[in-house]
This record gives structure tokens, sequence and C-alpha cells, in this order.
């Protein structure tokens, strides 16, 4: 059975659809208010390749937000089974169908956690497939919990303690994301206040007063000086998003 790999991330179609449609939506609308021609449209197009690995990367993270969330609950409710007398691998199946109860069988975990279960059905070590899955994930606090259990399973240890323990530091992460996102959010709105600016700008003048960006149009003069004002405008648009993008 073909295991997916999480840290490369492959659109759907419905993505894909959403990306190429908005992409052009934004690039026709930059293109009409800064060049008012076809060809800005058409020199604009490749944009469409930077565009999608932006909103790749968006998908992605949020993905991996997901999937440590639901990590986090399956291990919550691995912890509850082995406190109720189950053994490890059987705590393994009385947790996945619960969760696949309480969050549907094609979330993210309750996929991963039966195929786990198939595979172990086929005698293969738990530890090893718990290790691959964290391999395959990509997220740090899974690659931590992998190698502890890995070594407890082996050696002894109390794996109920180290389920609680993985589940409050996923726990302490999202409660910082959560504080760190309360205290950005109205710089993020000021933010995008501030990129509707200049296009704004450029509407209003150019409807109310054409003549005034009239020069800027049908040359090659204007054409420049409108590139220039865009790269700035891009420059700084990039500039406030690094700023704001905070990790834990």
């Amino acid at each position: 059975m073909r295991r997916k790999d999480y840290r490369i991330y492959r659109m759907s179609w419905r993505d894909r659809l959403l990306w190429f449609f908005s992409t052009l939506i934004i690039t026709g609308l930059i293109s009409w208010l800064f060049y008012r021609s076809l060809s800005g449209l058409a020199a604009m197009l490749p944009l469409l390749f930077l565009t999608r690995r932006i909103f790749r990367n968006y998908l992605h993270a949020k993905q991996k937000r997901e999937m440590l969330c639901q990590f986090g609950e399956m291990l919550q409710i691995m912890s509850s089974s082995l406190k109720a007398g189950y053994s490890m691998e059987n705590a393994f199946l009385q947790s996945w169908e619960e969760y696949a109860k309480l969050y549907g069988q094609k979330s993210l975990m309750a996929q991963e956690f039966r195929n786990i279960i198939y595979q172990m059905k086929l005698n293969e070590p738990l530890e090893q497939l718990v290790e691959d899955f964290a391999l395959r994930s990509g997220i740090e606090e899974i690659s931590s919990f992998s190698q502890v259990f890995s070594f407890a399973k082996r050696g002894g240890g109390d794996m109920r303690k180290i389920f609680q323990d993985t589940v409050e530091k996923i726990r302490q992460k999202s409660d910082v994301e959560r504080e760190i996102t309360t205290v950005v959010t109205a710089k993020k709105m000021e933010q995008r206040i501030m990129d509707l600016v200049p296009f704004g700008i450029l509407f209003y003048v150019g409807a109310t007063s054409p003549e005034f960006l009239a020069p800027l149009y049908g040359n090659a003069l204007g054409a420049c000086i409108m590139t220039i004002c865009l790269l700035v405008y891009a420059g700084a648009f990039l500039l406030a998003e690094k700023i704001l993008d905070i990790h834990v």
C-alpha cells in the first residue's frame, strides 16, 4: 500500500481551479489599473508560477497545522484507551474506531492510523510504522514523539505519560500560535487595508479624473514608470508579509 508523503503538497483539481481563476482575476485587475492594455496582461501571466507556489505553500502549512491538531487528539484518545487497560496494539485499533466516529474516516489521521493498523496486522513492528509516519509527516513534534515511542516500546516505559506529554507539548504550541494570532490580527488587518490603498487610488483617479493618468498609458515611458511603481509595491507587500509571518 502506497504511503502518502506529506512533506510534498499536491494540489487537488479544486485547489488548482481556485488558484488559477483567482490569479487570473488579480492579474487582470492589476494589468488594467497599471497598463490598460492586453500586452500588460500577457506580460504578467508569468505571475501564475509565483502565485502557484505561494498558494501551495499556504495550503501545505494549513495541512500541517490540521495534521498536528488531529494527531494530538488521536493521542488523547489512545491515552484513555491505555488507561482503560488495552494493550498498545489494541489501543491503536480502539482509538481509530472512536476517532473515525468523531471526525470521519476521511480525516487525515483516520486514514493514516487505518493504514498503520492494516500494516500492523501484517506483522510489521508498530514502532517502525510510527517512525515511518513521522518521517513522512515532516512535523517536528511527531518526529520527537516517534523517537521517544520507539525507545519506550523496545526498552519499556510509561506509554500513557509519553502520550500525555506529547499532547501537552502540542497544546502549548497551539496556545502560543493562538496568542500570536490574536496579537497580530489587528496589524494584519491594517496591512490588508494598506495593500488595497494603491489600487483604490488608481481606480478613483482613473474614474474621476482620467486625464491625470492618461500620459502614463499607451507609451513606453509611462509603462516603465508604472512597472517601477508596481515593483516597489510588490517589494513592500512581500516585506510586510514576511514581518507578519511569525513561526513558533
